[in-house]
């Protein structure tokens, strides 16, 4: 048979196709809509609201307990109102947790701040270029985030550490001041080099 004549064949034939296709798409049943409980691997994540075919849910996902049954709702639907609850919803949680993290960031800030304010010197040795007051090595901001660490147990980031002279690093012997900034509130340090 040509080319020709079998497009011929499928032109005038469509309806005998679409009957073959819906006999044979008539046993299988529509996917259900499930939430999950747990991370489904090739399904989805935790409290999201999946398709899947209802042997698979039968069988294996409400058994073990990782997915649990939506209700549906065969009445007439208001989607204004349910997006509006659901944004309503959104918001007063992302307004809670945001308060409750601002919270908390100020009572560890009023914390490391109260801590810092008991550290009144803090004391690093440095070799020293003969005849001048420049040492080899500075005084680092990761170096006093080291050493707070370690004598007062007090975890600080480097960014909030300013030091006052020099660009950002001790480079000489001497005591030098330090600033510490943590959220709205500042505290000062002194740091004295010494020679080794």
């Amino acid at each position: 048979m040509s080319f020709l004549a079998r497009q011929c064949q499928r032109i005038f034939r469509p309806s005998a196709t679409a009957l073959y296709l819906t006999k044979r798409q008539a046993h299988k049943k529509t996917s259900i809509q499930v939430k999950l409980n747990d991370f489904v691997e090739g399904v989805g994540i935790k409290d999201e609201i999946v398709l899947v075919r209802p042997g698979l849910m039968r069988n294996i996902l409400y058994p073990s307990g990782k997915a649990t049954y939506v209700a549906s709702y065969n009445g007439p639907r208001n989607r204004i109102l349910e997006d509006k609850e659901n944004n309503q919803n959104h918001v007063e949680d992302a307004n809670l947790l945001a308060k409750a993290h601002s919270e908390h960031r100020q009572q560890q800030a009023n914390q490391l701040v109260g801590g810092l304010e008991n550290v009144k010197l803090l004391e690093f040795k440095r070799a020293v270029v003969p005849n001048s007051e420049s040492t080899f090595g500075s005084v680092t901001a990761d170096d006093l985030v080291l050493k707070l660490k370690e004598e007062y147990d007090l975890v600080l980031e480097k960014q909030a550490i300013e030091f006052k002279s020099e660009g950002g690093r001790i480079k000489s012997l001497g005591d030098h001041i330090v600033e510490v900034q943590i959220g709205n509130k500042s505290t000062t340090i002194t740091v004295v080099v010494k020679s080794t």
